[in-house]
């Protein structure tokens, strides 16, 4: 099972570091793992690099779309998708800051629909030291 923290990166520094995510990959673990104790610069340097994301509109647009097809579920905020075709279970959950996303699967179908929706995505699993921009990846079948 892995575990996907999904951040929607600014623009600005989304064009800084989109050759080299390791940087913000590092920077956002540092807050993960609460290595840093300085919470007030690192809530001042979070707000700089990470936007919000409308928490509201994507629960909806997800929703809609998907809500007749067999392989999806949406229980109060969490949207599930069971796809026995494919061998996928993932569970989504839309925070205000950032997606988190558990799936037994490398990559999960909601990585389709957040690319669609939203740019400048940072895709990270920290606990297997994995990230990847969403736009940037190239699924092989």
């Amino acid at each position: 099972m892995r575990i996907f923290y999904i951040f929607r990166i600014k623009k600005e520094v989304y064009d800084i570091y989109e050759n080299t995510p390791s940087v913000l990959f590092n920077f956002l673990k540092e807050i993960y793992t609460n290595k840093n104790k300085d919470i007030d610069k690192i809530k001042i340097i979070y707000d700089q690099v990470i936007n919000t994301i409308n928490k509201r509109d994507i629960d909806l647009k997800l929703y809609v779309k998907l809500h007749n097809k067999m392989k999806y579920s949406k229980k109060n905020d969490t949207h599930i998708i069971n796809d026995i075709f494919k061998d996928e279970i993932s569970i989504m959950r839309v925070k205000n800051s950032y997606i988190v996303l558990n799936t037994n699967t490398n990559y999960s179908f909601f990585f389709e629909y957040l690319n669609s929706e939203i740019k400048e995505l940072l895709v990270c699993d920290f606990i297997n030291d994995d990230y990847f921009f969403l736009s940037k990846i190239k699924c092989l079948v």
